[in-house]
């Protein structure tokens, strides 16, 4: 089920923050806890990652379903053109099943391998982004659209808002 979009996400914290918004009450209800690794999560990919976070969304939730300790390593990261989510879990075995439903779920839109590692298993899901332009405003000039969240507040605001120094 895709999460409604208001606005372009293209950070991956904006994507995270979107798919947790579909997917964490009901994480959360189930007692589940998983600790999300963003790297340069509020860097602008100059992408929509709206794709993306109904991705990480199903990731996170079937990651939930599969796990047995109830407890995750999601590791993120923009590498070239896409998005890749590494899932660790501390039991041996855990990885394929999540792997092979994500598979079969996604199909051609990501690709998905499972391995065990010294410490459990780990799923790794890569996913294309393709290139998407910009919003423009009919005078020519960019526009820039933000999305207020308790996680990060709107920042551009203050500079319409500041009144002119008197020097």
């Amino acid at each position: 089920m895709p999460t409604h979009q208001q606005f372009p996400l293209p950070t991956l914290s904006d994507a995270m923050e979107a798919a947790l918004e579909r997917v964490g009450p009901d994480l959360a209800g189930r007692g589940h806890r998983m600790i999300v690794d963003l790297v340069d999560s509020s860097t602008d990919t100059g992408r929509d990652l709206f794709p993306v976070a109904d991705v990480i969304a199903d990731v996170l939730e079937c990651a939930s379903l599969y796990s047995l300790t109830k407890r995750n390593f999601v590791h993120v990261v923009f590498e070239d053109d896409h998005v890749v989510i590494t899932v660790r879990d501390e039991v041996p075995d855990s990885a394929a099943p999540l792997a092979r439903r994500l598979t079969e779920t996604h199909g051609d839109r990501i690709s998905c391998c499972s391995a065990e590692t010294e410490r459990g298993a780990a799923a790794v899901v890569r996913l294309q982004v393709p290139v998407s332009k910009p919003a423009r405003v009919p005078d020519g000039r960019q526009e820039f659209r933000y999305r207020a969240t308790v996680a990060r507040p709107l920042l551009k605001v203050r500079e319409a808002q500041e009144a002119p120094r008197r020097d």
